[in-house]
């Protein structure tokens, strides 16, 4: 049986953390996990899920070589922003801008893409990989991947805020409440992390109050192996 890895170069939202003059505990944390770049997710070592303005000092930092192909969720800066490096240094890199109900194979790994409601303004793709895994790094409503949620054993999910739902980003507390009664769910990521001004050890502790011990929040250089 094929063997998937995950692997998080980044688990921020659109700013990476700490944020600059910021003193809050978050901020001054010594962790290494409260250190966060853009949010994107490397798939087998070779295929990057989006490719923000971080996303050199990413493949750098994790010594990160021989990409095959970048799949792009939507295009916001976040998301986009360092594609224009990477094409730099390698043009023939595959680029593949995701569209709902896209199904295809790249390295004998399944692929498919759904509509997922983020901004009013951008249009974004969820994604379900190896019929294992769902990732929805952002989203401002699930209703449209709930059919994908209960087909996945792990989902990884929008982590931008934790109590209150803006128009682009559905709340942690809100996700967990639509997402706990899936019990084909045997793991849940947050990713997309915001500036909550709480630890990671403080938020893992909160996600899982709230919902129970499936719950957790990635952070950078966290793997997976599925």
């Amino acid at each position: 049986m094929m063997r998937y890895k995950i692997k998080f170069l980044g688990s921020s939202n659109g700013q990476s953390i700490p944020r600059e003059n910021c003193q809050c505990l978050q901020c001054e944390s010594k962790d290494k996990k409260d250190s966060r770049l853009r949010s994107v997710i490397l798939v087998n070592n070779k295929i990057l899920i989006d490719a923000g303005p971080d996303i050199l000092k990413q493949l750098t930092t994790r010594q990160i070589e021989n990409l095959d192909s970048v799949l792009i969720t939507h295009e916001h800066n976040d998301h986009v922003g360092g594609l224009k490096y990477l094409l730099k240094i390698n043009r023939n890199l595959r680029i593949i801008r995701l569209k709902p109900g896209q199904h295809f194979k790249l390295l004998n790994i399944d692929f498919f893409g759904f509509k997922v409601m983020h901004s009013k303004m951008m249009p974004t793709v969820g994604l379900e990989i190896a019929e294992k895994i769902a990732y929805i790094p952002d989203s401002s409503s699930l209703d449209l991947a709930l059919k994908y949620l209960q087909e996945v054993k792990i989902a990884i999910l929008d982590g931008s805020i934790f109590d209150r739902s803006s128009s682009d980003h559905l709340a942690m507390k809100e996700i967990i409440a639509t997402t706990k009664i899936f019990k084909n769910l045997k793991k849940i990521y947050f990713t997309h992390n915001g500036h909550t001004q709480k630890t990671h050890k403080e938020m893992v502790k909160l996600v899982q109050q709230v919902g129970d011990s499936r719950y957790t929040l990635a952070y950078d250089g966290l793997e997976l192996e599925i």
